[in-house]
C-alpha cells in the first residue's frame, strides 16, 4: 500500500485538495470575524454640550375678565318684603356693634349683589370676651408663672395626660386653694430590702408595703383635704433614672444598709434637680436607749455621698440644718406651730414625753430645702400603725394607752401634707421644671 506522504506534492490530487479546502475554511473564519468586528464597532460621537441663557418673561397685557351674564332670579311672592337699609357704624370701644335679625336681612331682587348673600342665623346676643374700658385694670402686677385659681379658666384634671407625675395650680391669694393631680412612688434598694428583712420590720409585711401603706395614707389625706388628686404607683429603683421624675420620694430605714455608686450618683442627680427627698428614720428606741440607736448612720452616708457624687462639699454648698418653726414648709398649707411626736415617743415615751430631738432637719443645698430628715417616725402615723396598735392594747392590762389619749395623728397628717404641698409648689421644684420643659 502506497502512502500519501511518500507521493510527490505535484502528483499527490488528495494533499493538494485537503491543502486547497483547508485554505477556503480559513478564509472564510478570517473575513467573518473582521466582519463582525466592522458591524458591531460603533464610532464615539463627541458629548452634547447644553448652555442656559436667561431669558426675560415676554410680558402679557392685562385683560379684564368678563363676568357671563347671570340669569335673573324669579322673585317669588312669598319673598317681598320693604327693603331695609343697614349701614354698619364704625366700631368704637364705648358703643357696641348694633345687631340684626334675619328677617330683617330681605332685600329686593334688583339689590342682590353679583354674590349670593346666605341670611344670618337669628343667634341671641352674647359677649364674647372682656369689655375693656378705660380705667378697669387695677390692683398689683402678678408674676408670669403665678394663676389665679378664682378665674377657674383651665381644668387641671384634664391636664393629665399621663406623661408627667404631677401638676398643681396654686391660687396666690389663699395658699389652702390648690388643685391638681399627683403620683408618687416610694424607693426600692435591694441592700435596704436585705437589712429590712433581717430587723423583722413588720410581721408578714416587706418594706415595700409598708411604704406603699405609708404613701397611700398620706395620699388619702390630701384628696380628703385638697383639690389634689393623689395615687401611688410602684416603686422606683433608688439607680433607676426614672426617678428625675418623682416629685416626692419618701426613704425610710430600721437598719443598716449598704449602697452602690450607681444609687448614689443618681440620688445625687435627683437632689440637685428639683427632687425632694423625706428620709424617716423608723426603728424602735426603748425608754433606755444609747446615742447609737438613735439615729442610722448609713443614711446620712447615703445623702453625703449622693450630693458629694454630685460635686457639692458639705459645708461649703450644703448641710444638715435645723429647720426652725418659722421655715414657710410648716406654714405653706397647715399652720403648724408646734412638731407632734412620732411614733418613737409614743411606744415608749408615755405621755408627753420624748425621747428623739424636737426638730426636723433640713438637707440644704444652697438656699434651696431640697429634703427633710426625721427620727421621729411619723411615717408609720400615715400607715395607720397607730389605730392598729390602739385597738391591740388592753386599757385593763396596760392601762390607758397613749394611743387612744392622743392628738398627735391628725397633727403629724397635717405635717405630711405641708411636706407635699412644699415639694410641689417650692421655687425650682420638679414639677415646675417638667412642665416648663414643654
Amino acid at each position: 500500500m502506497r502512502r500519501p506522504w511518500k507521493v510527490p506534492f505535484l502528483r499527490n490530487r488528495k494533499l493538494q485538495s485537503g491543502l486547497a479546502l483547508s485554505l477556503a475554511l480559513h478564509l472564510l473564519v478570517i473575513f467573518g470575524i473582521t466582519h463582525r468586528e466592522r458591524v458591531t464597532h460603533f464610532p464615539v460621537q463627541p458629548p452634547i454640550m447644553v448652555k442656559f441663557t436667561k431669558k426675560r418673561p415676554p410680558q402679557r397685557t392685562l385683560t379684564r375678565r368678563q363676568r357671563p351674564r347671570q340669569r335673573p332670579l324669579v322673585r317669588r311672592p312669598a319673598l317681598q318684603a320693604t327693603p331695609v337699609a343697614a349701614v354698619r357704624p364704625a366700631p368704637s370701644a364705648t358703643r357696641p356693634l348694633p345687631m340684626f335679625k334675619s328677617a330683617a336681612l330681605r332685600l329686593p331682587t334688583a339689590a342682590l349683589p353679583d354674590r349670593l348673600v346666605l341670611p344670618v342665623p337669628d343667634f341671641p346676643a352674647r359677649h364674647i370676651g372682656p369689655s375693656l374700658q378705660a380705667g378697669a385694670l387695677e390692683g398689683t402686677r402678678q408674676g408670669a408663672d403665678e394663676i389665679d385659681l378664682a378665674l377657674e379658666l383651665m381644668d387641671v384634671q384634664a391636664m393629665d395626660t399621663g406623661q408627667h407625675r404631677a401638676m398643681v395650680v396654686v391660687n396666690p391669694q389663699d395658699r389652702r386653694q390648690l388643685k391638681g393631680f399627683l403620683y408618687m412612688s416610694n424607693v426600692y434598694s435591694p441592700s435596704i430590702e436585705r437589712a429590712e428583712s433581717e430587723t423583722s420590720r413588720r410581721l408578714l409585711q416587706t418594706r415595700q408595703m409598708v411604704e406603699n401603706r405609708m404613701l397611700q395614707g398620706l395620699a388619702d389625706k390630701m384628696v380628703a383635704t385638697t383639690q389634689v388628686h393623689a395615687e401611688v404607683l410602684d416603686a422606683v429603683a433608688l439607680d433607676d433614672p426614672q426617678l428625675l421624675q418623682v416629685p416626692f420620694v419618701l426613704l425610710t430605714a430600721s437598719g443598716h444598709f449598704e449602697f452602690t455608686e450607681a444609687e448614689t450618683a443618681n440620688l445625687g442627680a435627683y437632689l440637685t434637680s428639683g427632687g425632694f427627698l423625706f428620709a424617716d428614720i423608723v426603728s424602735l428606741l426603748q425608754r433606755d436607749y444609747s446615742d447609737d440607736e438613735l439615729d442610722i448612720p448609713a443614711v446620712r452616708s447615703l445623702i453625703r455621698a449622693s450630693l458629694q457624687a454630685a460635686g457639692y462639699q458639705e459645708w461649703k454648698d450644703w448641710q444638715f440644718r435645723r429647720l426652725a418653726m418659722t421655715h414657710p414648709i410648716y406654714h405653706c398649707f397647715y399652720d403648724v406651730r408646734s412638731l407632734p411626736r412620732g411614733m418613737r415617743d409614743m411606744r415608749y415615751g408615755g405621755a408627753g414625753v420624748s425621747l428623739t430631738p424636737d426638730y426636723l432637719e433640713g438637707i440644704v443645698v444652697g438656699d434651696q430645702l431640697v429634703g427633710v430628715y426625721s427620727m421621729r417616725n411619723y411615717a408609720d402615723f400615715w400607715a395607720g400603725i397607730a389605730k392598729e396598735e390602739a385597738e391591740i392594747f388592753d386599757p385593763s392590762f396596760f392601762g390607758d394607752s397613749p394611743f387612744r389619749a392622743s392628738a398627735e395623728e391628725p397633727m403629724v397628717y397635717n405635717l405630711g401634707v405641708n411636706f407635699l404641698v412644699y415639694a410641689l409648689t417650692r421655687e425650682g421644684s420638679l414639677t415646675q421644671q417638667l412642665v416648663a420643659a414643654d
